[in-house]
């Protein structure tokens, strides 16, 4: 499998587990939870932006999103990622982004390069917010990568 057909189920993955996390939030009250996943969706969103030059200065990554806004936000970010990766081959990934940061400092990223970085982000976010559910005594959802491949079969 070539990378760019790997980020492609990576990303149908990422969409998975984030849409099973805001099921689990609809459906149990954990503000925490609710915090890391409005950051994680919130980033993606700011990190397309940023593939096409966006400036980020001064953006809020720490939104206060209800899990209505979350969803829609969850909903939004597969479908831009979709469409994005549907247009690449592996050497599009090459192509390069330059975008300010939220503190206003100026960097150059390869496509490739910023689309590892929201997988792995939201990631690491997601795991922040199943450990907050379990704080809150509320079952999380399982949703390793393991678990949506053998899903999809």
């Amino acid at each position: 499998m070539d990378t760019i057909e790997h980020l492609r189920e990576l990303f149908a993955f990422n969409d998975w587990a984030n849409r099973k996390l805001v099921v689990t939030l609809k459906e149990n009250e954990s503000p925490s939870s609710l915090r890391y996943l409005a950051h994680s969706l919130t980033t993606e969103q700011e990190y397309f932006e940023r593939l096409y030059g966006k400036d980020s200065t001064g953006f809020d990554f720490w939104p206060d999103l209800n899990i209505e806004n979350c969803g829609a936000l969850a909903r939004e970010n597969a479908e831009r990622f979709e469409k994005l990766l549907a247009k690449f081959d592996d050497e599009g990934l090459g192509l390069t982004a330059s975008y300010k940061t939220s503190e206003g400092i100026a960097y150059t990223n390869s496509f490739r390069e910023i689309l590892t970085h929201v997988l792995f982000h939201s990631m690491t976010h997601r795991g922040q917010a199943l450990s907050a559910l379990r704080r809150d005594g509320i079952e999380p959802p399982s949703i390793d990568y393991i678990i949506y491949l053998r899903e999809k079969k």
